[in-house]
């Protein structure tokens, strides 16, 4: 299955897997770099409820002490991000520095929640925290993961230092690791997710980074059992999805389209539902996997789908990708017509050609 997908599956990880990916309940928030998830707290009265603040904790007491009265925000903003409430959250923080700017506990919990909207003001919050603490090795490791991606050996350099400075650190680990397999140091990245899991073993971010990794390096078992590890501590669209990529590239159509199928529902004539355009390279795989598996007919079903959801512009990808691989005398008009479905066919059937193919989102 494509490489794209992986990567594109590698960057959803990282990037949003802490909005997705389940953790035990006390290690929520984790330590550095983004929250490793958000909720967990139920409340009775609904949805509408929270929204209207109805579900809030309680106000901190203004007649504490300056430096009181910011740590217990602190400790409020965290019973906020559990219901949750992020711009509250992130409210609360800004009161809680305002009482007391030298929180550095305050700036580095605000500096995470922004890294993903406002990352200039994380960086800024990382650099107060290092003012204050030099050797503090969460700010060190969350101003790696920002650097990650516009200065990789100067990110590289954050997270050992945060490692030096704290050698139990889960989350440096899991930073520095996704630092190291950008620059293709694969190898290094696997044993700093080796580190991250053993310190804790039931964080499944870390395993599906992991997992991502292994499947770069074609240790495609071991991929699988990582991603089937984070499927046993609660269900993951992310660990699903990746799982099927894995299998379909190991040969395993069977396995893939259990995971594909868990995904997307049965094949159907037509799909009224809008779903995110990324799924549509999900239909593409499992129509080369049913291919593979001779249920041609449902392969078929999925190309309808492929096309209706993605439109001319699917189709016009799908033949130029078709047209560099085999079949050069394949119209290039967005047009459905029975010399794509051939091709298509056929393309699923060649394993250079099919393993190729995917509809960016």
């Amino acid at each position: 299955m494509s490489e794209r997908i992986l990567s594109r599956l590698a960057f959803a990880t990282i990037l949003m897997g802490a909005l997705t990916v389940p953790c035990l309940a006390a290690d929520r928030i984790g330590t550095a770099g983004p929250i490793r998830s958000f909720g967990g707290t139920t409340c009775n009265a609904g949805i509408v409820a929270v929204m209207r603040g109805e579900c809030d904790p309680p106000p901190v007491d203004s007649a504490l002490a300056p430096e009181q009265r910011s740590q217990a925000r602190v400790e409020r903003a965290r019973e906020l991000l559990s219901i949750p409430r992020l711009d509250q959250a992130i409210r609360e923080l800004d009161t809680a520095i305002a009482d007391d700017p030298r929180n550095s506990v305050a700036l580095l919990l605000r500096g995470r929640l922004k890294i993903s909207t406002r990352v200039d003001e994380a960086i800024a919050d990382m650099d107060r925290v290092l003012q204050l603490d030099p050797d503090n090795s969460s700010a060190h490791a969350t101003k790696a993961f920002v650097l990650r991606g516009q200065n990789d050996e100067w990110a590289l350099a954050e997270a050992t230092k945060a490692l030096a400075q704290d050698p139990r650190n889960a989350d440096a680990f899991w930073i520095r690791a996704s630092v190291l397999a950008d620059l293709g140091k694969l190898t290094e990245a696997e044993q700093d997710l080796n580190a991250a899991i053993a310190l804790e073993p039931d964080v499944s971010r870390a395993l599906l980074r992991r997992a991502e990794i292994r499947a770069q390096m074609g240790k495609t078992d071991d991929a699988v059992r990582d991603a089937s590890a984070v499927l046993a501590l609660g269900r993951d669209s992310i660990a699903l999805q990746l799982r099927a990529v894995i299998r379909g590239r190991s040969g395993d159509y069977a396995g893939a389209l259990d995971d594909l199928n868990a995904i997307l529902g049965p094949p159907e004539e037509r799909r009224d539902a809008p779903i995110h355009p990324f799924m549509v390279d999900m239909y593409v795989q499992r129509a080369l996997a049913l291919t593979r598996t001779g249920q041609v007919a449902d392969a078929r079903r999925d190309l309808d789908t492929i096309i209706q959801l993605g439109g001319p512009r699917a189709v016009l990808q799908m033949q130029i990708y078709l047209r560099g691989h085999g079949f050069p005398d394949l119209a290039l008009d967005g047009k459905r017509s029975d010399q794509l479905d051939d091709a298509l066919t056929a393309c699923f059937i060649n394993d250079a050609c099919g393993r190729g193919i995917a509809i960016p989102g």
